[in-house]
């Protein structure tokens, strides 16, 4: 079985929160397989979002969430995508590392079903699976910040930045990239904004990461 790209709950939250839902499944798209979550994500996005308390318009992040559910793809592990999930969280432990269940049975969704990409917000989570994941999955890990770069390389900048600087306590490390604390900024400078958070990521995950700065080389 072939799956598309895998988001983790902290993506999800995030491009609702910038309202980027209809940019996210146009990008992230693959032969018409819409990107995945696991099926508990419903619930727990749901109730994320709406128990938020850092979202300026926690209502306006809530409904472009009720928007894009239906329009995801809905994965239920099976019982040896959940095994190899919870060898890879033993593995963790024992290396003293952070790899929440969430990351670990969408990574191993996407190893035994051959999925191209893991789009994860977890930093954490990446430096754990650099660790342990097997060499057949290297580059198959994105960033946050490689899809906000995917975002500025395909739609209107000002758009992009509107809406992020819109909820700029959604992630700092993007309200940073943006120049939310200013009036404008050049394009160049967001882009290399980005592009240092995602080189300092690669220096510790060297082999996991995406090898190219956004996810275009992956999802054309």
């Amino acid at each position: 079985m072939t799956e598309g790209v895998l988001v983790d709950n902290d993506v999800v939250v995030k491009i609702c929160a910038y309202r980027c839902g209809q940019e996210f499944l146009e990008i992230a798209t693959i032969s018409d397989r819409s990107p995945g979550i696991l099926a508990v994500a419903r619930h727990s996005i749901s109730s994320r979002l709406g128990r938020s308390k850092v979202l300026a318009d926690q209502q306006g992040a809530k409904t472009e969430w009720d928007g894009l559910v239906s329009r995801l793809t809905i994965i239920e592990p099976s019982s040896e995508e959940v095994d190899l999930a919870a060898d890879f969280e033993t593995r963790a432990i024992e290396l003293s590392l952070q790899l929440d269940t969430g990351e670990s049975q969408l990574f191993a969704v996407l190893i035994l079903r051959s999925a191209p990409l893991l789009l994860t917000g977890d930093k954490r989570a990446i430096q754990a699976l650099e660790e342990i994941a097997p060499s057949s999955s290297h580059g198959t890990v994105g960033c946050l910040e490689q899809l906000l770069l995917a975002f500025l390389n395909v739609f209107d900048n000002a758009t992009i930045r509107g809406r992020i600087c819109a909820e700029p306590s959604a992630d700092r490390a993007a309200a940073i990239c943006f120049s939310c604390s200013s009036p404008s900024v050049p394009a160049a400078t967001i882009v290399a904004g980005l592009k240092s958070y995602i080189a300092n990521l690669r220096a510790v995950t060297p082999r996991l990461l995406v090898a190219a700065d956004d996810i275009s080389a992956i999802v054309p």
